[in-house]
Formats: C-alpha cells, structure tokens, sequence
C-alpha cells in the first residue's frame, strides 16, 4: 500500500502537478498506481485529465511561449535566471537555514539530475514562464493565445 497511499492524497488534493518532459513519469505513475494503461493515448490522456486535473509540462509550456530555442531543463532554468527577459520578473527568497543554499541563484552543473535540485529549477523555471505568459497576455490586451 506505501506509495499508493501518497497517490491517493495526490489526487484527492487536487493540486497541480508540475514536471519537465514528464509524459514518462505520467503513464508510469498511472500503470502502477492508478490503473491498468488505457488502449489509446487519447483514452489515457482523457482519465489521466478527469483525476489529475491540473497537470502541467514545463517542456511543452517552453516550447509553446516560443522564449526557448532549447526546451531542457537545464538550458531552460538557466534562461529563465539570467536572461533580462525572465529574471527581473520574479524573485525568489530561499530558506537558507533549511538546506536551501545550493539553489540559489543559477543552476550549477554538478546539481543537475539530483532530485531535488531538479525539482526546484522545474518549480522556479515554472513560476518564471508562467508570469511571462502573464506579461505577454497584458502587454496583448488580454488577447494572447498562449
């Protein structure tokens, strides 16, 4: 039961889910929590949608806000921390008390692929695409169709 319980609650919260490139850990979460894969991706993405609403891919968010020549997640944190277009948009203030010294600032290369690092720059790359859409959308009047 363990990890399933942890499921549950996920999908009883009814909380967003953020990744990058994570169609993967999608199917592979529904398959061995939820139920048995579905014949189509589009009979997957349909039940994947009705119990996990609020699913985002920063991958496709990137590719889609036409901001990104490189839709990694490194390449796309690192746009979004120090590129004049996205960094003065948003500022994070990191709990440095708590282990959160070696997120601060831009990616380093040794953090890459850790679990955790990897998880705050999908968060932060995330709130920083999502704010551009934002200014995009006013600067558009309020007609963008991103």
């Amino acid at each position: 039961m363990g990890f399933s319980l942890v499921i549950e609650e996920i999908i009883n919260a009814k909380k967003p889910l953020i990744g990058h490139n994570c169609i993967y850990d999608w199917l592979y979460v529904y398959n061995q929590f939820v139920d048995k894969l579905p014949e189509t991706y589009d009979e997957f993405i349909k039940s994947w949608n009705k119990i996990f609403p609020f699913t985002y891919d920063n991958k496709v968010l990137a590719f889609n806000s036409k901001a990104f020549f490189k839709t990694s997640l490194g390449e796309v944190f690192d746009k979004c921390t120090s590129d004049d277009k996205f960094k003065h948009n948003l500022k994070f203030k990191f709990d440095l008390k708590n282990g959160c010294s070696n997120y601060e600032g831009t990616a380093m290369l040794s953090h890459y692929h850790e679990a955790a690092y990897d998880a705050h720059m999908t968060g932060v790359a995330f709130a920083h695409i999502l704010k551009l859409k934002e200014i995009e959308n006013i600067k558009n009047g309020g007609n963008s169709e991103t």
